[in-house]
């Protein structure tokens, strides 16, 4: 069976992609790999550049909605993970425990911290939703490295959303692992609230100021805004309004279904 990363090979001839930096990235350890977020593009264009295969988590609208061209792209090419941003806090954390297990496992993860994807040449702050995944690992005494990577792709208001090759050029630039175990224990080590605030961002703002610099952009010290959808999406594309997803029949369905989606990505990735 051929790994996705054989599949993408097929999908990156497509695309004139320049890749920098491959020296800093260590093939031997998980890695959690943060980037800025372009254009729907990102997600193929990010792990097409990496020297493994690497399962993405992206939003759970990309893999779940019955988009049919788009969700055969994302079944096509990736080792896709949810992350459901619209649910509230249970659906959210049950994503990032799934991935922080897949992490801790072995696994390298990608996430895009940003949120989305805007129109402005910016780089806005990255949530936390990488860096609880990435110490939720460290907790369980897995040193993942945490790297970011900077993503060139030109778009215009008409392509953010395409999922066909880009025409100019792409580069992409590995950076060097950001160090975050100061961070980490200065976090463990805390019982004030907004302490533990501060060093669950400090290394991802470090690492998209470093993303800002690498492409000349300006760095936004503020998070995208997300317009609430209000609903919850399902494996099988049914869409359910928050009130009604927040059970405790809902909550097992979710996380049965992150179960079965990881199970099935480990076996795949195996047989490759």
């Amino acid at each position: 069976m051929s790994s996705k990363l054989e599949v993408l090979k097929k999908l990156r001839e497509q695309i004139n992609l320049e890749v920098k930096g491959l020296e800093n990235y260590d093939t031997t350890v998980p890695n959690l790999i943060i980037a800025n977020h372009n254009c729907l593009m990102d997600i193929f264009c990010l792990p097409m550049s990496l020297p493994e295969e690497v399962i993405s988590l992206i939003s759970a609208r990309l893999i779940y909605k019955k988009e049919l061209a788009r969700q055969q792209m994302v079944e096509t090419y990736l080792q896709a993970m949810p992350i459901e941003a619209h649910g509230g806090a249970f659906y959210s954390d049950a994503c990032l425990d799934s991935a922080s297990k897949l992490l801790q496992e072995g696994h390298s993860v990608s996430i895009f911290p940003e949120g989305a994807y805007v129109e402005e040449n910016v780089i806005y702050k990255g949530r936390t939703g990488a860096t609880r995944i990435l110490y939720t690992a460290r907790a369980k005494g897995i040193k993942a490295n945490l790297i970011p990577v900077a993503i060139d792709i030109k778009k215009t208001k008409s392509t953010l959303d395409s999922y066909e090759p880009p025409v100019s050029k792409v580069t992409v630039s590995i950076l060097h692992p950001i160090n975050y175990e100061d961070s980490y224990e200065n976090y463990i080590h805390s019982h004030n609230r907004e302490l533990k605030n501060i060093y669950l961002h400090q290394p991802i703002d470090e690492g998209m100021r470093k993303i800002a610099d690498r492409l000349g952009r300006e760095y936004k010290d503020e998070y995208i805004v997300l317009q609430s959808k209000g609903n919850v999406i399902f494996a099988n594309g049914e869409i359910i309004a928050v009130e009604n997803a927040n059970t405790r029949a809902a909550y097992t369905r979710y996380n049965t279904e992150l179960e079965e989606r990881s199970k099935r990505i480990k076996k795949s990735k195996n047989k490759s």
